[in-house]
């Protein structure tokens, strides 16, 4: 009998720090990377104004989810211009550009079927002696629930991993000879620009 007390008292505690949890955590969050890449950015800003070139550097490709299938609509490349993935580990994605201004800065709306989050992204390509600095920033909200709080908390982690991964393939792709394993590459962006 005590031990089912103990049990029962463990088990409210327990449930009372998730909600209570959950009420420190926002109900959006941002993700801010940066890595410099050799080229121009005349050079690099084609791979990401294009949705088709989307596939040769972002972190979901095929390699990742061999079911993946994209679709793409709107215009060829900028303002307007869509892509959508489809695939059993990702589920249903949906990127479309909303802003495009060759070769600096690019902006998109990303959706997630059957999520509650809405991503409003932006590339931003600053050009340097060594090559270009390319700013990925990422805010996404979440819906004000518990659920999706925590959701949102273990999906910021996830995209903080995909987006360093999505930085340094971009890095690869315009300079095959850059090492692959230094991560040390990607800076956090906090307070970089």
């Amino acid at each position: 009998m005590k031990a089912s007390l103990i049990m029962l008292v463990s088990l409210l505690v327990a449930s009372a720090a998730v909600v209570f949890g959950s009420f420190l955590l926002p109900d959006s969050y941002e993700v801010r990377r940066s890595i410099v890449v050799n080229g121009k950015p005349e050079q690099v800003f084609p791979y990401l104004n294009n949705p088709t070139k989307w596939e040769e550097w972002n972190a979901w490709n095929k390699a990742y989810d061999p079911t993946l299938i994209r679709l793409y609509g709107g215009p060829l490349s900028g303002k307007g211009a869509y892509q959508e993935w489809n695939g059993d580990r990702v589920g249903m994605v949906k990127v479309h550009f909303t802003e495009s201004t060759p070769p600096n800065e690019l902006y998109y709306k990303q959706f997630i079927k059957g999520e509650e989050f809405e991503t409003i992204g932006i590339f931003s390509l600053e050009p340097l002696e060594e090559g270009t600095r390319v700013v990925w920033h990422q805010k996404t909200r979440v819906a004000d629930d518990i659920l999706n709080k925590y959701k949102g908390f273990f999906k910021k982690l996830k995209t903080e991993a995909e987006t360093e991964q999505s930085l340094l393939s971009l890095k690869l792709l315009l300079d095959p000879n850059a090492k692959a394993d230094s991560k040390a590459q990607i800076a956090n962006g906090k307070g970089r620009s």
